[in-house]
């Protein structure tokens, strides 16, 4: 089945591909299907992400290749390739310039963790349908961990919908309410409140002493 997705993007429309409805123990897309015949160890040319054990894993910064490894193309950089997602993540409304900017932000941020150390979960494409932002995934559980973190980060709700027949994640989030002062509401952030409200409360102990 495919599904033209509207955005401004020139290249292909990113399409979703049928699912099998049996589930897999090892938690990979059915675009896994192209690693069977493929001997291990073995590394993608493009991620160079190295699979052994039945399992891709990270390179590291260093990047530290088997020598007697098989280049092929990891599933993930497969489905980027071929424009396959199994994650969808609809921001319900459109944003301001500045807000859609911290979004995109943080979008970015929880693929780079995600990818650091599961490489097979990763953003196929970041773009827009109609007005309002639209992010595609290789995985179901990227896309709801991004809809989370949006929640989480920003406020508001998602809403999350699973299609039996194409292990598919439709995910929504729909942003709060936000006021002129409304920032991120990141763990650095409400620690770096909190020692801020700490010196003044120390400061104001110190003033009265004195006193």
């Amino acid at each position: 089945m495919r599904r033209i997705v509207a955005g401004l993007d020139p290249r292909p429309r990113a399409r979703r591909t049928p699912r099998p409805r049996r589930t897999r123990q090892d938690g990979n897309p059915p675009v896994a299907r192209r690693m069977r015949g493929v001997e291990e160890p073995a590394a993608c040319e493009r991620c160079f992400a190295v699979y052994k054990l039945k399992s891709w894993r990270p390179a590291g910064p260093s990047r530290r290749i088997p020598a007697d490894v098989h280049w092929t193309l990891c599933p993930a950089c497969a489905q980027v390739e071929d424009l396959e997602y199994f994650g969808r993540v609809l921001v319900s409304q459109p944003l301001e310039a500045a807000r859609e900017g911290e979004v995109r932000r943080r979008i970015y941020h929880v693929e780079r963790r995600a990818r650091a150390t599961q490489p097979e979960r990763r953003m196929v494409q970041l773009g827009r349908a109609g007005s309002r932002l639209e992010v595609l995934t290789t995985s179901q559980k990227l896309a709801h961990r991004i809809a989370k973190e949006l929640e989480k980060a920003f406020g508001g709700r998602s809403h999350y919908e699973w299609t039996e027949g194409e292990g598919l994640l439709e995910a929504t989030w729909t942003p709060g309410a936000r006021s002129r002062t409304d920032t991120p509401r990141t763990r650095r952030h409400a620690h770096g409140a909190l020692r801020s409200a700490t010196a003044v409360r120390r400061a104001a102990r110190r003033e009265a002493s004195r006193a």
